[in-house]
């Protein structure tokens, strides 16, 4: 089943008498819980794409279809209500608010869309875990680690239980080794959770974590490449905590 399909997609921008663009004829399809990795040099079109699987921008031309769904159809309340419910995203930067605690960054989301926080407790509950920062619920991000914040920032992308994760340079900020804790937690997500993921990467070890991984340059799709894997996951019974 394709979660994600773009037909013919094109996107420019204009600046003054001149036309950028972006991105030029893209087709592409992801099906329900792959981890896609889109990667290609900077400068070469991969934020844009994400930002239209996501809805976050609208094509130039072309169409994006979301579970079977063409946002272009939706009204900016639909739109506004999908990116927020079904759909997660996880950006290099953390974006958490500073005088809010691990707890209540993670409900942000439910409190924007007016839940009941007491509905999702149980929800919360089981974000805190897969992230294996259970003690750690009354901190403030300024008392965490890089690490750890963008810990938080992946489970508020979950609290809703979206189908899709996107990921953009999600480990951008991070150390090596930190980096490579978070792109395992991702991979276990994908794998034991089954979240379709898709993340944007100019990092060749970070692209590998995925199932498929996307070739973008100037625009256009190089190559679609399956990824074999046999590596296992991190058990979660011994949460990573970087």
């Amino acid at each position: 089943m394709n979660v994600i399909e773009v037909n013919n997609v094109s996107r420019s921008f204009r600046n003054g008498k001149e036309t950028a663009d972006v991105l030029k004829n893209i087709d592409l399809t992801v099906e329900e819980g792959e981890f896609i990795s889109i990667m290609g040099p900077s400068g070469g079109g991969k934020s844009t794409l994400l930002y239209l699987l996501g809805g976050l921008d609208k094509p130039t031309t072309g169409s994006v279809r979301i579970n079977n769904t063409d946002l272009s159809s939706l009204s900016d309340k639909e739109l506004c209500r999908m990116r927020n419910e079904e759909v997660g995203f996880v950006f290099q930067f953390y974006n958490l608010v500073p005088n809010l605690n691990v707890e209540d960054n993670i409900a942000l989301p439910l409190m924007i869309a007016g839940k009941k926080r007491s509905s999702y407790a149980d929800k919360l509950d089981e974000c805190l875990r897969i992230i294996g920062m259970e003690d750690k619920r009354k901190l403030t991000p300024r008392e965490l680690s890089g690490g750890q914040q963008q810990r938080v920032a992946i489970a508020r992308a979950l609290v809703f239980d979206p189908k899709i994760l996107f990921l953009d340079e999600p480990i951008g900020n991070l150390d090596s080794k930190t980096g490579t804790d978070i792109m395992e937690l991702f991979r276990e997500i994908n794998r034991k959770y089954n979240k379709t993921i898709v993340q944007v990467t100019h990092s060749e070890s970070s692209a590998y974590y995925g199932t498929k991984l996307v070739k973008l340059v100037d625009g256009q799709i190089q190559s679609v490449e399956t990824i074999c894997s046999s590596e296992p996951i991190r058990s979660s019974k011994k949460p990573i905590t970087a």
